[in-house]
């Protein structure tokens, strides 16, 4: 697959994504995706951590709408910066808005692609604030 194409099948989830529409994981992804965070070295493999990644998204921001602020691709790499805004409504805890307030997140991912899919996903931890921080 092209860079152009990989890039169009990003845009083509964030889309879905922003929709709430989840049916897209089995098309976009590998099934052999491996998330790398520092966060959360332990992150399931394959299609049920991709699956796992997106659902979490939802539950804890129902209505989250990402918007792309610059996409990039070269070889088999695509590389986004984009901004999440919704209702955080996850689990009261110290260091995290509280159930029903808004939040909006930046951040960057990098994604590889095999075969027209997901495989790898290098993503920064995003930084948050409460309410309309970022425009």
């Amino acid at each position: 697959m092209s860079a152009e194409e990989n890039k169009a099948s990003l845009l083509r989830a964030v889309d879905e994504l922003n929709k709430g529409n989840l049916g897209f994981i089995d098309e976009v992804f590998s099934p052999n995706f491996t998330l790398y965070t520092p966060t959360s070295p332990d992150w399931p493999r394959g299609l049920e951590g991709a699956r796992k990644m997106l659902t979490q998204l939802r539950a804890r921001i129902p209505d989250v709408h990402a918007t792309v602020e610059d996409i990039f691709a070269e070889g088999d790499k695509v590389a986004i910066r984009w901004t999440f805004r919704g209702t955080y409504q996850g689990d009261a805890k110290p260091g995290f808005p509280k159930p029903g307030e808004p939040i909006t997140i930046a951040t960057i991912s990098l994604y590889r692609f095999v075969n027209g899919k997901i495989e790898d996903d290098w993503g920064v931890d995003g930084l948050w604030q409460t309410g309309n921080a970022w425009g």
